[in-house]
């Protein structure tokens, strides 16, 4: 829950929240 928090303050953007998604994924 806290990394959407941090998530949409850092970069709202849906390309970024791709990326981090994506990455977030890879690590789990």
């Amino acid at each position: 829950m806290v990394e959407k928090a941090y998530k949409f303050r850092f970069y709202p953007t849906p390309e970024q929240e791709n990326l981090l998604l994506r990455t977030l994924g890879c690590v789990r």
